[in-house]
């Protein structure tokens, strides 16, 4: 199991990356852009939303950050300081499932766990304290 920080941005990741990325002398390992994601008429992402990022991976010595534009359902503005940097948690889907449920019992689901593009389980809940958890179950090898 993994635990990172996770650093949601107003659409200007982009631009946060490049920032990191010259401030810390490191590259990015991973980058998924909403245009990445296949075809879903349940969530269809608007042209000016294409460029903007899904998630993304910056590698800061031995440590990792993940971060991520808040996504097109949710406009820019609307997203509350406090909901900005949140938890990853990549574990197996028996991990993911069980601390997902337990926090979820006196805390609030942001996301239901469920299949992406991305993760064959992945989810965002609010624990009773307010942190913000963004789970990611890993593809088995």
């Amino acid at each position: 199991m993994e635990i990172r920080p996770y650093i949601t941005f107003n659409g200007d990741c982009n631009e946060a990356m490049e920032l990191y990325k010259r401030a810390f002398k490191t590259d990015v390992l991973e980058l998924m852009r909403f245009s990445d994601m296949p075809p879903n008429p349940m969530f269809v992402i608007p042209e000016d939303y294409q460029d903007k990022v899904v998630q993304a991976t910056l590698k800061f010595g031995e440590n990792y950050i993940r971060m991520s534009d808040c996504g097109p359902q949710q406009p820019p503005a609307n997203v509350p300081e406090s909901e900005r940097v949140s938890i990853a948690v990549e574990a197996d889907a028996d991990i993911t499932k069980h601390a997902f449920t337990v926090l979820a019992e006196e805390g609030r689901v942001g996301m239901e766990l469920a299949e992406t593009f991305y993760s064959p389980c992945a989810g965002v809940v609010f624990d009773k304290f307010g942190v913000m958890w963004n789970f990611s179950a890993v593809f088995s090898a």
